[in-house]
């Protein structure tokens, strides 16, 4: 059974989501066996983020800057003496615009991180001059139907530029739309297939992630999706998306008993 875990959340600074400390999760890592473990807390920033809804929201360069690097020096300070690999990841909200695109390589050579995943939880219209997060449930609801159809089409063009992007040692949730009750009807299914290929075409990793499961009562991505992925032979990691240390390795079985039947046999891992 895989013996690491790449996508989890602390509780830094009070900012963050996760309920732990980044020395907790090292030390429950420790217990469970593994071997490495990333944390990997959530890099969400756009000039339209609303800061107000959650203090991980940023919508000023320098201070997002100022915040993840806080973060790196975190987590280094937690690993010292800890006989796991400790890696320093950030799951990353992607946006194409050229502007975001600029501040994101811009912090990538500012940061002390060895890697990024690449993940959307936004609504945003083609131009980015609207965003949404997923969990913003009362701003999404609020949308007509109309805007909400271009929403959830921007969503997944998004996610495709995100790997089309290159910046991503892998991608998270590639469906998390889904707990949210969003493209579950057939016709959302042509570009859950435009995902599949793109991440075909850029051999690029993605994530099993086993916290849906607990969320609805599916892993993500859909099942179809993965037996898609494993005819075009695209790596893959389990991943818990752990945000507590009850957390750790949950499902990691049972996701393993699930590759087994689709003979998933392509697994990706961070190189030494």
């Amino acid at each position: 059974m895989q013996k690491f875990s790449y996508h989890t959340h602390t509780n830094s600074f009070g900012i963050f989501d996760g309920h732990n400390s980044a020395a907790e999760m090292i030390k429950r890592a420790e217990e469970l066996g593994f071997e490495e473990l990333g944390i990997s807390n959530h890099l969400i920033y756009h000039a339209g983020a609303d800061v107000s809804f959650s203090p991980m929201f940023c919508n000023d360069y320098q201070k997002a800057e100022d915040l993840y690097k806080k973060t790196c020096e975190e987590i280094r300070a937690a690993a010292a003496g800890s006989r796991l690999k400790v890696r320093i990841g950030f799951e990353v909200d992607f946006f194409s615009s050229p502007a975001w695109r600029r501040d994101f390589e811009k912090l990538m050579s500012r940061l002390d991180a060895d890697y990024y995943i690449g993940a959307s939880h936004a609504l945003i219209n083609h131009d980015e001059s609207r965003y949404i997060n997923i969990y913003q449930r009362s701003a999404a609801e609020s949308l007509d139907q109309e805007a909400l159809e271009e929403f959830l089409r921007c969503h997944w063009l998004n996610l495709i530029e995100a790997v089309n992007s290159g910046y991503f040692a892998f991608i998270a949730h590639p469906d998390v739309v889904k707990v949210f009750g969003y493209c579950l009807e057939p016709r959302w299914d042509e570009y859950k297939m435009k995902l599949v290929e793109v991440l075909a075409a850029r051999k690029q990793p993605f994530e099993l992630n086993t916290s849906g499961w607990n969320k609805c009562g599916e892993q993500h991505p859909h099942e179809w999706m993965l037996n898609e992925l494993q005819k075009r032979n695209i790596p893959i990691v389990i991943s818990d998306d752990a945000h507590k240390v009850e957390a750790l390795g949950q499902h990691f079985e049972r996701a393993e008993n699930l590759l087994r039947q689709l003979n998933y046999t392509n697994r990706w891992k961070l190189s030494a």
